[in-house]
């Protein structure tokens, strides 16, 4: 019997759901990530003065950052293994969001966008594979369910949250608050992830 096989055959045991809860919190925190430039929007289009098709650029820049992410990065992992790409991809995620925060301007800020999507891409390319790896037959179809509504509650808990941090600490606050989080669970991934 192969090893998808006795995958496929066995119960669920807790490691595998914590491998399945890694990859759902790294879709969540996706979420986050992609939405943050459409929650900040507003302050930026303020801050920069940005035209509506200025802003249009800077809000496509991060999904541009992804399809390529995804289409580049995606057949590393067939060379480099999953775990370092996903790490790596988490890294790319992590460092697009610190600078994002830090940006000067909004071409600067473009461009960390770019480099979170590459990230994101590459997680998203990656993480769907594992959770549907990891999961027997039988859980396989909720592992999946699980894995992609992290996203939108992601992207809905970061709303909320970003609604309180833009009235209080500023736009910055939100891609700090979204590099932070990566950072976290860069580190869970690098002690916990197979």
């Amino acid at each position: 019997m192969n090893l998808r096989a006795r995958i496929d055959a066995a119960a669920m045991t807790p490691y595998q759901w914590m491998v399945v809860a890694l990859c759902v919190l790294l879709n969540c925190l996706d979420g986050f990530d992609v939405m943050a430039m459409a929650f900040t929007a507003s302050s930026l289009t303020e801050e920069f003065a940005l035209s509506g098709s200025e802003l249009g650029v800077l809000l496509s820049a991060g999904l541009v950052g992804m399809a390529v992410g995804s289409l580049a990065l995606a057949p590393v992992a067939d060379v480099i293994g999953r775990r370092p790409l996903i790490l790596i991809s988490v890294a790319l995620a992590t460092l697009g969001m610190l600078l994002s925060a830090v940006a000067p301007s909004a071409v600067l800020l473009g461009l960390a966008r770019v480099v979170t999507g590459l990230g994101v891409g590459g997680i998203l390319a990656s993480t769907n594979v594992i959770a549907s790896e990891y999961a027997s037959a039988r859980w396989r179809g909720l592992a999946i369910g699980l894995y992609t509504a992290g996203y939108g509650i992601g992207a809905t808990l970061g709303g909320v949250a970003a609604r309180g941090m833009l009235a209080d600490l500023g736009w910055r606050s939100v891609f700090v608050a979204g590099g932070v989080a990566t950072g976290v669970a860069l580190i869970l991934l690098v002690v916990l992830l197979p």
